[in-house]
This record gives structure tokens, sequence and C-alpha cells, in this order.
């Protein structure tokens, strides 16, 4: 029987470490059957702010050994050095690192995704041969293909592409002098580079991005550059901080002889900020600030293409006797995206909130998870996961009850905030206390 009382420090802090140990097994003695899922909850469940280090390595090891979610995986390894960094403890991420490389056998733990191959396991020489073939077959449509983004990093910094690297990057520039005729001669590319037969199928499932075809597992991404007023705009980094002679005319890059920007370091400040001298495997671009800044081109290329990408609603809640309010919340929460994340408030955390529920967590978790309106379920802990929550899960809109309104304004620089009316003379509380004058007793009822 599952219990409600939230665990004593010391026990929880056993189960992590027991779940740590079954992790580090996992990832050295995979197991075919072996699900992560429960185990993930059970953390979500027993969390603490910050996270204990064995928790974070845990999850960290579970989602390895499954090869899921990279991109959590990259910023849950990034959060751990950091805080190892600032603890001054930076030996023991190294050695956590090393170990978790032992344990898989490879010297890159992932690169964009858990792609077949790395940089590190490739021949630059023959990957260079093959971008100055399609920066050939480009040029017929353009007078400027340059190094962009992490390629450029690669040549600049390294002096090569980069270790944990799995593709390349390309800025091409348009004859376009605003968003808006970016859009239209952007699309009217696309089309050109697919009756060329240059482009993969996958091309229109980001069509802001074009990927070219390449002779090896990794792939070439083509990102748009027009000029306007004088000013550069590289989608997704540089939005008009660089001045054309700040990029153009192109120069040769010594390493490659392909061409790259005229001040390079310039916009690698602008990409990865100012320590972009500094090695970062686990380096996230900051996509939600790029699609606010670039919203004229990205949302009329994705309008034009009828393609948006799959938007992902959050909303939080304790969900505590699960009834038609509930359902009618997640169907309406269901149908303004396409993925719906529900984050359930643990035993913990209702305690501070001064709220005693009739269900534990557990059990409120998995009906969640059983609803069909809902994609997944997290756990809410505190007050303040909310933002790191958006970011984490790449949320496009955060929603509540309309008896919250006002109250999350502020996240509204991440996502769309929205709040909805709930329905009427239906809660939790309704219910109880329907159960309580009517002198019924909740029963297991029996199978008829």
């Amino acid at each position: 029987m599952t219990s409600n009382t939230p665990l004593k420090p010391w026990r929880r802090r056993a189960r992590i470490a027991e779940i740590h140990e079954i992790a580090a097994r996992q990832l050295e003695e995979p197991e075919v059957e072996f699900e992560i899922a429960p185990y993930l909850e059970e953390l979500r469940a027993m969390e603490t702010r910050p996270r204990a280090f064995e928790d974070v390595e845990a999850r960290i090891m579970l989602l390895l050994g499954a090869r899921a979610k990279p991109t959590r995986l990259k910023r849950l390894l990034k959060q751990l050095r950091e805080r190892r960094v600032a603890d001054g403890d930076l030996p023991l991420f190294e050695d956590f690192e090393a170990a978790l490389r032992q344990r898989t056998g490879s010297s890159v733990l992932l690169g964009h995704d858990f792609a077949p191959e790395t940089f590190s396991e490739l021949d630059h020489g023959v990957v260079w041969g093959d971008v100055g073939s399609a920066i050939a077959a480009l040029g017929e449509l353009t007078q400027s293909v340059f190094l962009n983004s992490g390629t450029l990093l690669g040549v600049v910094r390294d002096k090569r592409l980069i270790d944990h690297d799995d593709d390349v990057d390309l800025g091409f520039l348009l004859k376009a002098g605003s968003a808006s005729e970016a859009v239209t001669e952007w699309l009217a590319l696309g089309e050109e580079l697919t009756r060329r037969g240059l482009l993969q199928e996958s091309v229109r499932s980001e069509p802001e991005i074009y990927k070219l075809k390449s002779t090896g597992a990794y792939e070439i991404d083509l990102f748009p550059v027009w000029i306007e007023d004088g000013k550069v705009f590289v989608f997704p980094h540089t939005c008009g901080e660089l001045t054309e002679s700040e990029v153009f005319p192109l120069k040769t890059c010594e390493v490659t002889g392909l061409s790259i920007p005229a001040e390079p370091e310039k916009m690698l400040a602008l990409n990865y900020g100012p320590d972009w001298k500094t090695p970062d495997p686990y380096f996230k671009f900051p996509w939600h600030k790029a699609i606010q800044r670039f919203a004229t081109f990205r949302d009329g290329v994705r309008g034009a293409t009828a393609r948006d990408r799959r938007k992902t609603v959050l909303t939080y809640g304790t969900f505590d006797l699960f009834h038609i309010g509930h359902v009618r919340l997640l169907r309406r929460l269901s149908e303004m995206g396409d993925r719906l994340i529900v984050a359930c408030s643990t035993d913990e955390f209702n305690a501070i909130k001064g709220k005693t529920c009739v269900m534990p967590y557990a059990e409120r978790a998995e009906v969640l998870r059983a609803c069909n309106y809902v994609s997944e379920v997290i756990a809410e802990n505190d007050w303040a996961q909310k933002r790191a929550d958006i970011q984490e899960h790449d949320v496009d809109i955060f929603a509540m009850g309309d008896d919250w309104a006002g109250k999350f304004d502020d996240l509204a620089d991440l996502c769309e905030v929205v709040y909805l009316p709930r329905t009427e003379n239906v809660s939790t509380t309704d219910l109880k206390k329907r159960v309580h004058e009517q002198n019924l007793e909740p029963v297991n009822a029996g199978a008829s």
C-alpha cells in the first residue's frame, strides 16, 4: 500500500543512493527489459531544492543508459558541473564524467542527440571535402555561403571540427532586405533545393533550417542570412547586432580554405556568449529568446508551410480525487497544443502549502498518466520550479485556472501564459463536501 506520508530525510537519502547504484549497474550491464520511468518518478517525488548530487547523477545515468531525452540529459550534466564548480569540487564532476565514458565505452557522451557518430570518430578531410561540394552546389544560388555556428566555433577556437559535434552549419546569404522578404525568398530556395535533389526529406519539419544531403552520418544544416539597413541577421543567433562590414566580405578560413565571416569572433560571442573560447560540451542554445527575436521570420515561414512545431502545454495542480472538473480542464488544455505535461504536487510540497490529500502523490500521478489527454506527468516540488520546468521541457503555453489570473504573468518572457475558467460548482473541495453531507464513506468497489 502506498503511503502519502513524506519520507524521513535519512530514508530519502538511502533510497536515492539505492537508485544511484541501480542506475550505475544498468549503465554498465544493461538489462533489455529495464524501465527507467518508475525510478525517475521516485526521484521526482523525493526531490529537494537544490537536488542532491546523488539524485542528479542517478537521473543522468538512467537517461544515458536508456538513450532517452538528450536535451534534458545535457542540461543535467551542465547543471551538475556548474554546481561542482561553485563548490570548488570540479574534480568530482570530472571523475563522474570519466566514469560515464568508461561505462558507455565512448569518448563522447552525446552530441546534439544520441548520434551514431560524432566528429571525433570521422575523417575530417572527407567531411571538409563533402562540405566543399555542398557549398559549390549552393554557389549557383548565392554569392555568399560561410561556415556558421558550431562549425565556425570549431575552426576558429579549436582549428578543427568539434569532437562532440555531429553536424555542419552553414550560413546562406539571401538578397532579402527585411524579415518578410526573407520569408518569401527562403521558401522559394527550399523549393529550388528540393528540385535539385539537395535536401533531405526531413526539410519540412523545420522549414527555417534546411538540411542538405551529405555523404556521411552527419547532417549539413543551412541557416538563412540577410542584411537589413546595413545590419546582419543570421537565424537564430545574430539579430542585427553586427554591421555588414563585420561579416562581409567573407574571408578564407586558414584551416579549411572555406569562407568564414570577416570578424568571426564577434559572431561567436553573440552565438555562444562571452566565454565562447572555453569548450562546453553541454552548451544549450537559448531557443526561446531566439524564437521571440526572429518571430516575424519564423512565424512567416512556418505559417506559409502550415507545419507548425508540436506545441507543448504545461499546467500545475494537486489533482486529488480525480473528477469531471479535472477531465474537462485537461481536455481543454490538450486541445491547445500537441503535448500536455502536468506537474502534480508532491505530498511534501502539499505539506508546505498546508494542504492534505486523500490520495498520495504516487496514486494521483498514476491516475493522471492514465488520462488520455496527458502526455507526461512530472513532480511539483516547490513554488520556484516553474521557470526551470518551462525551459527544460521547451514549453510553448503555460496554463492555469483563472483563480490564478495574473499570478504568473512574469513567465510571459519564456512562453505564452493562459488562464482558463474552471468548471463551475465542481472541485475536489466540493466533492469532499458532498461525500460528507451525504454521510457516504468512499469504498473500494469490487468488479461486477
